[in-house]
């Protein structure tokens, strides 16, 4: 699944859990993966992933919006004068 989104959001998630593969998944794929900030700071594994250019570690839905919007955004077209 993690392959066919834009990005992938783990809100709690286990050092065993499928959510940690598929988080795993989503930066293998070259994807966005959202973190939840206490599982941030409760798992170990969140913590190396969340180190990663890909992974944003968020407090709310609308810290997930902000950067969906970015990407969404078309690029600023270049003026010669």
């Amino acid at each position: 699944m993690s392959g066919m989104a834009v990005g992938t959001v783990v809100v709690e998630a286990g050092s065993t859990s499928g959510a940690k593969m598929q988080a795993r998944f989503a930066l293998e794929h070259g994807k966005r993966l959202f973190l939840m900030e206490s599982l941030v700071a409760a798992q170990a594994w969140a913590a190396r992933y969340a180190e990663h250019p890909a992974t944003t570690v968020v407090r709310s839905v609308d810290d997930i919006l902000e950067v969906l919007v970015s990407l969404a955004a078309p690029p600023k077209q270049l003026t010669f004068a």
